[in-house]
């Protein structure tokens, strides 16, 4: 069992996260934290109090997948835990996810992340909403049970993703890269686990595995007031690799039908992201039109992807249906 924690100054939760890792009952074999430059003294902190974990000091951000990819490529076990460091796992964590790969169709599964509140829910795996966004399910709702109930779903949320090694051997891009690179952050595990889907790979939810993630509360009123709020609130690049990264993964991904079944909701939302742009940030805009190679990039990967999904036809293995779940 192996352990990928991606830093960038985060040494305020670095540390908890770490300590987590120690208390669990099934303890890890190998913990790596691949820290992308930071300026607050995470590097220190690992060195000082965590000597048994490997540390990769990278020489400037490289990104979330550019990092777990290096941090995965460096480690030998059968299973790979890809933990934000704003995270904390409960001591029973592993033996409550481990059993879900006992079916030899799962590539990947995710316990029950609560806010740091214990109360609130964060991720309880992942849905693909109509209009192609990841969709954690339960976000921010109060924690009355409602998703305790163990099965599959779409994708997990990468702040803590257990990962079958196979299975990312499987869908990987030369490199080997489990995560598109191109994504550098934001939407990278929702790609991953489409592509999963696509080789025959199945999600798991399990809700007796539970962890406990920092991500922040959203802002009161209605889901579209909530999604303008927090886009507001995103710096200029930020935002730059939302947007770029929603197009990536249809690209990549989607299909022409159920692309065209769901196109008033997918064009919905890219009307309205259009209009924030033009009034608040243009230059995303500009940006999106110079990066636009890799979108060129994400269909020669689709062509590369449906090559190998013909070679596991042929042997038998059928790829997953898609279920979007609900949500636009």
């Amino acid at each position: 069992m192996a352990v990928v924690v991606v830093s960038w100054n985060c040494a305020a939760y670095l540390a908890d996260c770490l300590d987590s890792l120690a208390a669990l009952e099934r303890a890890p074999r190998e913990v790596v934290v691949v820290d992308n430059a930071s300026t607050d003294g995470s590097q220190a902190l690992v060195r000082g109090r965590f000597p048994e974990v490997r540390l990769l000091e990278c020489p400037s951000n490289q990104g979330f997948a550019a990092a777990n990819n290096l941090g995965i490529r460096e480690t030998r076990s059968p299973f790979v835990l890809v933990l934000n460091p704003d995270t904390r796992l409960a001591p029973d964590f592993l033996e409550r996810l481990l059993p879900a790969f006992d079916d030899p169709g799962v590539g990947l599964a995710a316990g029950k992340l609560l806010r740091f509140d214990g109360r609130t829910l964060d991720s309880c795996g992942q849905s693909l909403g109509r209009s192609r966004q990841p969709i954690d399910r339960g976000y921010g709702q109060p924690d009355r049970g409602q998703l305790d109930l163990d099965g599959e779903v779409f994708g997990c949320c990468g702040a803590a993703a257990l990962y079958r090694r196979a299975m990312l051997d499987h869908v990987a891009d030369p490199g080997p890269c489990y995560f598109d690179e191109a994504f550098f952050a934001f939407f990278e595990d929702l790609d991953l686990a489409w592509r999963a889907r696509h080789c025959g790979w199945r999600a798991a939810y399990r809700h007796g595995a539970i962890g406990f993630h920092a991500r922040g509360g959203t802002s009161s009123g209605g889901r579209s007031r909530r999604r303008f709020a927090a886009m507001l609130a995103r710096s200029s690049p930020v935002r730059f690799h939302i947007v770029k990264n929603r197009y990536l993964s249809i690209l990549r991904n989607d299909s022409s039908g159920r692309y065209l079944r769901d196109a008033p909701f997918i064009w919905t939302r890219d009307a309205a992201t259009f209009l924030f742009l033009l009034a608040f940030d243009r230059g995303v805009l500009a940006r999106l039109w110079r990066a636009r190679a890799m979108f060129g990039r994400a269909l020669a990967l689709r062509r590369l992807d449906a090559e190998r999904r013909g070679h596991e036809v042929s042997r038998g293995t059928k790829p997953m249906r898609e279920g979007h779940g609900r949500g636009a």
